[in-house]
């Protein structure tokens, strides 16, 4: 093979090249984002225990929330807060409107406004999505049902109403009740109720309550047989019947009669 002294002095000029490209010719452009010394302050990462089981044997609304399912369709007793109610004059009240205009407007059209019901939660702050829903709450017969209702065709506990300022205490089953009053509430744990409210989270179809707050109790039902007492109609079927006579229109029959008319 013939020498070549041309190829070696390439040779030495590229070794001689390569001490000349220094570190810092052979890196990259620097990264945009750079780390950081500051801390975030994140918030505190919730608690998920369970609120300490009421010494009277009732549930608390978050046992409800997280594992009531077991307790569906059955009687249960919860012990908490009323965290927000139902107010029909405040729901139907125009923003331009007289207070008195709204409750005369409520009066000729009782069906403006919603059943009664409330929400309560653990605590006096708990918000209202995450409060247990209260339904068929008993309310006072309103003035058209008093209108087209003889007094003795008014049965509280049947209808599940109250006559406005009722004296009897045995016939006073309209709770009293406010946003912190605390309460211990019997009912149905259910998904849905007898007028198709729904909650797939559950919701709690009124019994009994007792206001704590207000010392208020509801009373004792009457014991069977009284014409007074309850008689709900089987499920599915018409109203049932008083004792001694046939079954009787409920009184918001009543009322969309008289509309008919």
């Amino acid at each position: 093979m013939p020498h070549r002294p041309w190829l070696c002095t390439i040779s030495l000029a590229v070794v001689a090249l390569i001490p000349a490209c220094g570190k810092d010719q052979l890196q990259g452009p620097e990264a945009e984002v750079k780390k950081s010394d500051i801390k975030p302050d994140l918030p505190a990462v919730p608690g998920f225990e369970m609120p300490a089981a009421p010494a009277d044997g009732s549930h608390t609304v978050k046992e409800l929330r997280v594992k009531g399912k077991k307790l569906l369709d059955t009687d249960i007793t919860v012990h908490g807060y009323i965290t927000w109610a139902y107010d029909c004059l405040t729901a139907v009240r125009k923003a331009d409107e007289k207070e008195a205009d709204a409750k005369k407007r409520i009066e000729d059209d009782p069906t403006l406004c919603e059943r009664a019901k409330f929400y309560i939660g653990d605590d006096k702050t708990t918000p209202p999505e995450k409060s247990l829903w209260v339904v068929d709450v008993p309310r006072p017969y309103n003035k058209l049902e008093i209108k087209n209702m003889e007094k003795k065709d008014r049965h509280p506990w049947v209808d599940n109403k109250c006559e406005p300022n009722e004296h009897d205490p045995k016939l006073q089953i309209c709770p009293p009740y406010a946003v912190g009053d605390e309460v211990q509430l019997t009912g149905s744990f259910k998904t849905s109720s007898p007028h198709s409210e729904r909650n797939s989270d559950g919701l709690l179809v009124y019994k009994n309550m007792k206001n704590i707050t207000q010392n208020w109790q509801s009373p004792e039902p009457p014991p069977p047989g009284d014409p007074n007492g309850p008689n709900p109609a089987p499920a599915g079927g018409p109203p049932a019947a008083l004792p001694g006579g046939p079954a009787r229109p409920s009184p918001q029959d009543i009322v969309n009669g008289s509309k008919k008319k």
